[in-house]
């Protein structure tokens, strides 16, 4: 036995130094999967106009420290300035022409009522000489006895000469006096008609100059957070084109970390998880972080975090969120260290070889080739929290809208978001004093959006007027501006009521008694807007309404007979998971209809969720993507319309999260 040991011993020393070689390999790469290097990083805000401007005055510099509301930059639209100068002319030629005609026109009418009044005064004066002569004529003829009584003065009346010149003259007078009568109303026709058609034009002009001096007014960049400026792009004097960045601003410390994962060394770091980010520099100088993004695709390695910068190395981004009171100096380097329990050698291989699941399983019985990104939180301003529930891709400004539930004293807040989910300003919808609730948005005709709040009576069943508000929104670039608002609420009980018996009124009116109505999605199409209500539900079926010739109704005119109906009772449930969702949003694009659905839950429940699409032919929703322990409240395409954008409400304690899906139909 001994023997047979000694000549197998160069066998075992190969196997022992296999298993000390791996057990170094697992957990030299355990340790890197859990501690990896970053750079400090901000969230810039980059300052730019819609239209061509000019640069009056930069009133900051590169580096220089700003508060809140300073005013940056003064501009100046030659552009602006020059359409302000076309329609204040216009206006002028208008008001004087409109004083010309008027006065031409005038002038005529007392030339003609005069020569009018001349030539009855004229023939009246014959007819009355005539007359009078007449009568003394007349006398003359009683007093002649040869002449019988009467005889005489029945003949002279039908055939003296005088009578029949008197009668001449009456006709002279009529058909002298009528033509200048009709020119006379011909003028005082036109002169009215002549007031309407100047008169509204003037009124356009008049209230597009206004808005045009409005914008002028705004030619003004102020800080929108306190922080430093980054980098100052023009000179005054200098010309900018539209949206080019004329400065940038940044927060006074660093925001978020992006640090990278090699691509062979996988880390078990999951989206919420808490870790030490710690300063290369100063090691004392370190802070709890969390991991808000973990990036889906393999991307290189910046030059920097290179230890040899001429070769390529290639790995995961993972974007972590610090406070704001943090001793990092922006674009510094830091090291990042993983707190996740069990690092033993037997977690450290299971670590190795298995990746953390996606938080997104896709439908495997689905016909839709569906990819999901992994999840990441929005990343909002310093001014506070977002709620997301709805959103909508504005392919202009390349920006996402996204509206939150909860506002500061119900301020009708519009956040812009990247497809970073860095929200790159705030702003509020001009003309709207207060809106509770925002649950969906949709896009109507260019430049036009509809945002509808829930209609729910929330925890104490009380009716707000805030919280039933259905309101137009006119859009240019990045400004927002009420066009119509109505009460939904009450819009919809006033018609239902009338139309008692139909399904949509008896849905409506069953919801508004048991307090349970809840919209929560909407889209727009020719002309028409579909409601998607979350509650109540018929048959365990979401119900989506549709009000035609919405228009009408936002003008004030109500909703007319038939003029609302339900257009679709859709069922989400699958086999596999018999728990029936609801509608969370809607989203109608390219001929499908995308739903996001969320079961009942009780406060505090789990959250999940669904993405779900629409099939035409047969009424039936396909599930496409299930999300555990996430809750859509909202959905929109991107730029390419494949490309659909998930947010995520998770309540006031957590950030709100995005996902990106991409469906090949």
């Amino acid at each position: 036995m001994r023997r047979q040991f000694k000549s197998n011993w160069p066998l075992y020393a190969v196997w022992v130094t296999i298993f000390i070689s791996t057990v170094a390999i697992t957990c030299f790469y355990g340790s890197e999967s859990s501690s990896f290097y970053g750079i400090a990083e901000t969230r810039e805000i980059v300052a730019n106009f819609e239209s061509a401007v000019e640069i009056k005055r930069i009133g900051v510099t590169e580096g220089q420290s700003v508060e809140a509301g300073v005013l940056m930059v003064e501009l100046n639209s030659p552009e602006l300035m020059l359409k302000i100068n076309h329609i204040s002319h216009q206006l002028d030629q208008l008001r004087a022409q409109k004083g010309v005609d008027k006065s031409e026109v005038l002038s005529r009418l007392r030339q003609l009522k005069a020569e009018k009044a001349a030539r009855e005064n004229e023939i009246e004066n014959q007819i009355s000489q005539l007359e009078n002569q007449y009568r003394i004529n007349q006398s003359l003829l009683s007093g002649l006895k040869s002449i019988p009584s009467g005889l005489g003065e029945e003949s002279h009346a039908t055939n003296s000469p005088m009578a029949l010149k008197i009668k001449n003259l009456k006709k002279e007078l009529s058909l002298s006096v009528h033509p200048l009568m009709i020119q006379i109303e011909l003028l005082q026709k036109t002169l009215a008609s002549l007031e309407d058609p100047v008169k509204i034009q003037v009124e356009r002009l008049e209230e597009e100059l206004s808005l045009l001096q409005e914008e002028n007014s705004k030619l003004n960049i102020y800080a929108q957070i306190s922080g430093i400026i980054g980098s100052v792009n023009f000179k005054p004097g200098e010309k900018v084109s539209p949206f080019s960045p004329i400065l940038t601003l940044h927060t006074k410390t660093p925001s978020l970390i992006k640090g990278y994962i090699y691509e062979n060394a996988y880390s078990g770091i999951a989206m919420g998880e808490s870790v030490t980010v710690s300063s290369l520099a100063l090691s004392d100088h370190s802070i709890s972080g969390c991991v808000v993004g973990i990036g889906g695709r393999i991307v290189e390695y910046p030059v920097r975090l290179r230890k040899h910068p001429d070769m390529q190395v290639w790995g995961r981004e993972v974007v972590i969120k610090i406070p704001g009171n943090n001793p990092f100096i922006l674009g510094e380097k830091v090291l990042i260290t993983s707190s996740v329990e069990g690092t033993g050698f037997a977690d450290k291989m299971k670590r190795l070889f298995f990746p953390s699941e996606s938080m997104a399983d896709v439908n495997p019985t689905g016909q839709a080739m569906v990819e999901t990104s992994t999840v990441r939180s929005v990343v909002p301003l310093e001014t506070g929290e977002i709620e997301a529930s709805a959103m909508l891709y504005l392919e202009d400004i390349d920006r996402y809208m996204l509206l939150s539930d909860d506002t500061p004293g119900n301020a009708p807040l519009v956040f812009l978001m990247n497809s970073d989910g860095i929200v790159t300003k705030e702003t509020t919808i001009s003309g709207l004093d207060a809106i509770k609730d925002m649950e969906s948005v949709a896009q109507g005709e260019p430049g036009i959006l509809y945002i509808a709040s829930s209609l729910n009576t929330g925890n104490h069943g009380k009716i707000n007027p805030l919280g039933n508000r259905l309101v137009a929104v006119q859009r240019q670039g990045e400004r927002f501006s009420l066009l119509g608002m109505v009460d939904l609420y009450s819009l919809l009980k006033a018609r239902a009521e009338q139309e008692r018996g139909a399904d949509w009124a008896e849905f409506v009116l069953g919801g508004m008694a048991e307090r349970s109505l809840d919209l929560e999605g909407m889209f727009y199409k020719e002309g028409a807007l579909f409601l998607g209500f979350k509650a109540p539900s018929l048959n365990a079926h979401s119900v989506i309404i549709k009000i035609s010739d919405i228009d009408s109704a936002m003008g004030g005119q109500g909703l007319k007979a038939h003029q609302t109906s339900i257009w679709q009772r859709v069922n989400l449930t699958c086999a596999d998971t018999p728990t029936t969702e609801r509608i969370s949003d809607l989203l109608y694009v390219e001929g499908i209809l995308y739903i996001t659905g969320t079961p009942l839950v009780k406060k505090g429940g789990s959250r999940s969720g669904s993405l779900w699409a629409l099939d035409a032919q047969t009424g039936i929703a396909k599930r496409l993507v299930s999300f555990k322990a996430l809750q859509p409240e909202g959905i929109a395409a991107g730029k390419e319309k494949q490309t659909l954008m998930l947010c995520f409400d998770q309540g006031r304690n957590e950030d709100s999260k995005l996902s990106v899906v991409k469906v090949n139909q």
